[in-house]
C-alpha cells in the first residue's frame, strides 16, 4: 500500500494524521480500508458529501509503522446543517416521539441533553453522516488500539472546537467491538433506526418470489398488474444530465414530505454532481407514465474486497400523478432486485425506514443506535476518570 501522507516531526508524537480534503483521500491509503458495506465512506462519495455537507469535514487516518490501518470521517453538526437524520438533536427528538420503540431516549434527554435536545449541538458527528452503519474504517489487521486512537483524536478535536457532544449516529448492533469501545469511553446511547438489507438469491427474481408467502406473492403480482394497466413503465437506466432537473423536483417532493428543507434547484445540483463523480456506478430506477417521469430511486454500486453490492439511496415521486398506484416497492425494490440478480450482485442494501414492510419482503435487519458523549463546556467541571470508564445502558 502506498502512503502518500508526508512524514513530519509530528509523526513522532502522534500517529493519527489529517488528510486535507476528500480529493487527497485516494493517495492517502484510505481506499484500501473500505469494506463492502462502507460504500458511503469511499473517496468518491466523500467528495460528494464534502461538497453537499454545508459544514466542515475532517478525514483522520491512523498509521502504524508508517502504514494506514484505520480511518475516521467527521462532520461538524450545528443547527444550520439540513441533514436531520444524522443530527443528534433531531435524532433524539424523533426517538422521544416514539419512546415505546426507542427505550433509553428519556434517559438520554435527562442525562446527556439536560432536558433540551438542542443542547446536544454543536456536535462532532463521527463515522459518516449516512443513514446506516456509521463507524471507523479498518484494515483486516487493524488493532482495537488503532480505532481507539481515532476516537480519542475526534474527541480532542471536538473539545478544541467547543462542541457540546461527540456523536456516532447509526452504530450497528453487529459492530460489537465499536460499541464496547464507545461505552468504555463514557458514551451513552438510544436506538436510532433499523437497517435493512437483502441477500440476493442465486435464482434471482423467480427464487425471491417463490420464497414469499402465498399471500405476499399474490399481492406483488396484483401490484404489477395495476401498474401495467395504468401504463406505468419502470426500468433501470444511467443517471444522465438530461433527466436531472425532473429528478430534482421529485427528490424535493419526498424531502419536504418528511419535514426536511429542500428546493428543486438544490436537489438537481446535487444529483448532477453525483452523476459527474460516480459515472457508471450510479443508476436510477425510473417510473414513467405517458413518457413523463413520476418516480425514481437511486442505486449506487459498491465494489470492495472482491464483492459487488448495491445501495439504495435517494428517491422521489410525483404524488399527484402517482395517486394510489403501488409505485414505491416496484421502483425502489423489485426492479432493482431483478437487475441486481442479473449482474451477480450479492447484497442489496435497503437502508433505514419502513422496516416491517422490508422484513415482509425478505430483508434482514439490525438495530442501530445513536452514541453520544457529552463534553464539558467552558465553565463546566470536566469528567473524571471514573465517569469516562462508566458503562452506558
Amino acid at each position: 500500500m502506498t502512503d502518500a501522507l508526508p512524514h513530519t516531526a509530528a509523526d513522532a508524537v502522534t500517529d493519527v494524521v489529517a488528510v486535507p480534503d476528500a480529493a487527497a483521500l485516494p493517495t492517502s491509503g484510505w481506499p484500501a480500508l473500505v469494506g463492502p458495506e462502507d460504500f458511503f465512506q469511499t473517496p468518491r462519495w466523500l467528495a460528494v458529501q464534502e461538497r453537499n455537507s454545508g459544514t466542515t469535514m475532517d478525514f483522520l487516518v491512523r498509521r502504524r509503522a508508517g502504514r494506514p490501518v484505520a480511518a475516521l470521517v467527521t462532520a461538524w453538526g450545528d443547527d444550520s446543517v439540513p441533514w436531520l437524520l444524522a443530527r443528534p438533536d433531531a435524532m433524539l427528538t424523533r426517538a422521544l416521539e416514539g419512546e415505546g420503540e426507542h427505550p433509553g431516549a428519556e434517559a438520554r434527554l435527562a442525562d446527556t441533553a439536560g432536558g433540551d435536545p438542542a443542547s446536544l449541538l454543536p456536535s462532532l458527528v463521527c463515522g459518516g453522516r449516512h443513514l446506516g452503519r456509521t463507524r471507523p474504517l479498518a484494515a483486516p489487521d487493524a488493532l482495537p488500539s488503532d480505532v481507539e486512537a481515532l476516537v480519542a483524536e475526534a474527541e480532542r478535536l471536538a473539545k478544541e472546537r467547543g462542541a457540546a457532544t461527540v456523536c456516532f449516529p447509526h452504530v450497528d448492533d453487529r459492530d460489537g467491538a465499536l460499541i464496547g469501545l464507545l461505552r468504555s469511553r463514557g458514551y451513552v446511547s438510544h436506538p436510532s433506526a433499523h437497517y435493512a438489507w437483502l441477500d440476493i438469491p442465486p435464482g434471482g427474481w423467480d427464487e425471491f418470489l417463490a420464497d414469499m408467502t402465498k399471500h405476499r406473492r399474490r399481492r406483488v403480482r396484483l401490484e404489477r398488474r395495476a401498474l401495467d394497466a395504468a401504463g406505468i413503465e419502470v426500468r433501470i437506466e444511467p443517471l444522465t444530465q438530461e433527466i436531472v432537473p425532473r429528478l430534482g423536483e421529485l427528490d424535493c417532493n419526498l424531502l419536504r414530505k418528511y419535514g426536511n428543507p429542500a428546493s428543486p434547484e438544490h436537489s438537481a445540483g446535487l444529483l448532477s454532481w453525483i452523476a459527474q463523480v460516480m459515472g457508471d456506478d450510479v443508476m436510477v430506477s425510473v417510473a414513467r407514465k405517458d413518457g413523463v417521469i413520476i418516480g425514481f430511486g437511486m442505486v449506487l454500486r459498491s465494489r470492495a474486497r472482491g464483492r459487488e453490492e448495491w445501495f439504495g439511496h435517494r428517491a422521489g415521486f410525483d404524488y399527484e400523478a402517482q395517486g394510489r398506484l403501488p409505485l414505491y416497492y416496484d421502483v425502489l425494490y423489485y426492479r432493482v432486485l431483478e437487475a441486481a440478480a442479473r449482474e451477480g450482485v450479492t447484497v442489496l442494501h435497503a437502508g433505514i425506514g419502513s422496516v416491517e414492510a422490508k422484513l415482509a419482503r425478505g430483508c434482514l435487519a439490525s438495530q442501530e443506535h445513536s452514541f453520544l458523549l457529552r463534553l464539558p463546556r467552558t465553565g463546566e467541571t470536566g469528567t473524571t476518570d471514573t465517569d469516562q470508564k462508566r458503562t452506558a445502558p
